[in-house]
């Protein structure tokens, strides 16, 4: 017997991604789940389509306090024993939750169970060579994961566009931390797995994800991803491998500015070694991808130091 799922989706603004991730929903190879949509503009007022679906969409309104404030609202007015959660800006596979339950059929203690990100067919070029880079450095940022085995998996983390928990474990937690985005998966599951807790990643639950759509948005991206790790560094110190980058960021500047009294061949060494190591990402990316590269680490960084002092003007604010 199939048990109860809630989907749970917040909103800041309706488009054409929306009403495809929607229709996705319906299309699932499973019955016993239901829908919540989580308004999350300022005025509560978007608009959202709950009437023109085969099945009957909650909307909650969470007038603009954030993605994890809405989705705690939502877990909490629901009665299915299942939570799963994905973005507006995704189309999820008609066995997505059929798979996602292998993890915690498998696995009896399983508070959660993730799976994999894909990239749209229809998503523009400039996406695409977004989700490359992103699936390139996924090694170190535990977020967009490959599909190396069939085989489930115990993880670190699973990204909220694809996972599923327990509703009872994350009530208990206390769910994502509000005011916090985005990172606020990554925070829940540190919480969870400190407790004990074990997360599961099947790689045959899959989401289709669209990426920014133009080099502004990517940046902007890029900044509140270091921010929020900043934040999350400040809590609780170095627990992730992309913690580790502006230590590495700052070394390479260091380096650099050692150099600079250097004698003649000396320069001309570092200049031979910096482009063979930008040939080598050449040959790893492509050129594109390694001006995204290079554009993200200076806006990652950013964010991160604005992060790190953001947290330590809360504290003083409290």
């Amino acid at each position: 017997m199939e048990k109860k799922v809630c989907i749970i989706i917040p909103v800041k603004s309706v488009s054409s991604k929306f009403e495809a991730c929607l229709q996705s929903l319906f299309n699932l190879d499973y019955t016993n789940f239901d829908v919540i949509v989580v308004d999350d503009s300022e005025n509560g007022s978007l608009g959202i389509p709950a009437d023109n679906c085969t099945y009957k969409i909650k909307i909650l309104r969470s007038r603009g306090k954030g993605p994890s404030y809405a989705r705690n609202l939502a877990a909490k007015n629901t009665d299915a024993l299942f939570l799963a959660f994905t973005d507006s800006d995704c189309i999820v596979d008609e066995n997505w939750l059929k798979e996602l339950f292998k993890g915690f059929e498998k696995f009896s203690e399983a508070a959660a169970c993730g799976g994999i990100q894909k990239i749209p067919e229809d998503a523009s070029v400039f996406e695409k060579k977004v989700f490359r880079f992103m699936e390139r450095i996924g090694f170190i940022t535990d977020y967009i994961k490959k599909s190396g085995s069939e085989n489930i998996l115990e993880v670190v983390h699973n990204a909220s566009c694809c996972a599923m928990y327990r509703k009872d474990v994350f009530l208990k937690e206390g769910g994502f931390l509000e005011g916090l985005w985005p990172g606020e998966d990554v925070e829940l599951d540190y919480r969870l797995r400190k407790k004990g807790y074990k997360l599961y990643f099947n790689p045959k639950a899959i989401v289709y994800h669209y990426r920014p759509e133009n080099l502004k948005g990517f940046l902007k991206m890029m900044y509140r991803y270091g921010l929020s790790c900043g934040l999350l560094t400040k809590m609780y110190g170095i627990f992730r491998k992309i913690q580790i980058l502006p230590l590495l960021t700052a070394c390479g500047a260091g380096l650099l500015v050692l150099s600079l009294p250097l004698h003649f061949l000396h320069y001309l060494l570092i200049i031979i070694g910096v482009s063979l190591f930008g040939f080598l990402l050449y040959l790893c990316f492509n050129f594109y991808v390694f001006f995204l590269s290079c554009l993200a680490l200076v806006l990652w960084n950013l964010g991160f130091i604005s992060g790190i002092f953001s947290y330590q003007k809360r504290l003083a604010d409290k």
